[in-house]
């Protein structure tokens, strides 16, 4: 009896945490003109699973409720964003001039 109900309460307790994942989308664009930005690295904070923009500067990525975004691109300054109860998440990153200089030289 103690198992069945130590089992049970493990279902649950897995079924609600699955049940946190949801899915997050958005357009990455440059804050200088608007332009989308093809290419641009989006990982979940803490973990090894990302996704990369479209040529239009679209995402799509599943992640849980409490995670972080981080977005990078070459060029431009790493931007995070808390997903919270989100599903739409747009992002304009900065140029990173000091950044452009060293990949110049």
């Amino acid at each position: 009896m103690r198992k069945l109900l130590l089992a049970s309460i493990m279902l649950v307790w897995a079924s609600i945490a699955f049940a946190q994942e949801k899915t997050v989308s958005g357009k990455v664009t440059s804050s200088e003109d608007g332009s989308p930005l093809p290419g641009v690295s989006i990982l979940i904070k803490g973990s090894t699973k990302g996704a990369t923009t479209d040529g239009n500067g679209i995402y799509k990525i599943s992640a849980p409720a409490n995670a972080t975004l981080s977005f990078s691109f070459i060029g431009f300054e790493t931007q995070t964003e808390n997903i919270g109860n989100r599903t739409i998440i747009d992002v304009q990153l900065k140029s990173d001039v000091a950044q452009l200089n060293e990949v110049v030289l």
